[in-house]
């Protein structure tokens, strides 16, 4: 029996490398944290440094500060199932696979953000068919 344990991550822990849709050529490109934020995409060479203040969450499969699709999304379930990166996918993953779960945790937690239907258990496999096609994308760069 699989177990999950409660670590109350927010989304933000999972926002220092963000995969999105380059908006010059729909290839993959990369939003990463260091000193600047920064967006860079190795197909076409776009580079831009994020200058706005603060970031949005919420709105779905979209990035919080330039507002691009992210690259990890897919159908599921009616739905998108979408991720921020290899390290949000691998949480998703844990705790969906668990048979035992605490709580969901404080409100601002990502398990108590994750939407209803992905943590349905008729959903399940589903849900962690869809992970592993994120995962593969993630695998082939």
């Amino acid at each position: 029996m699989k177990r999950f344990q409660l670590e109350t991550k927010t989304l933000v822990a999972f926002m220092h490398d963000i995969r999105v849709r380059c908006p010059q050529c729909e290839q993959r490109a990369d939003i990463v944290m260091n000193e600047t934020l920064r967006l860079s995409c190795l197909a076409c060479g776009l580079v831009r440094t994020y200058t706005g203040i603060g970031f949005r969450m919420g709105g779905g499969a979209f990035d919080p500060f330039f507002r691009l699709p992210l690259y990890l999304q897919t159908n599921c379930c009616g739905h998108v199932l979408w991720a921020y990166n290899r390290d949000h996918l691998a949480y998703m993953r844990e705790y969906v696979e668990a048979d035992i779960r605490t709580s969901d945790g404080e409100n601002s937690s990502i398990e108590s953000r994750l939407p209803k239907w992905m943590k349905q258990k008729h959903n399940r496999e589903d849900v962690l068919r869809a992970i592993k096609r994120l995962e593969i994308i993630c695998e082939k760069g």
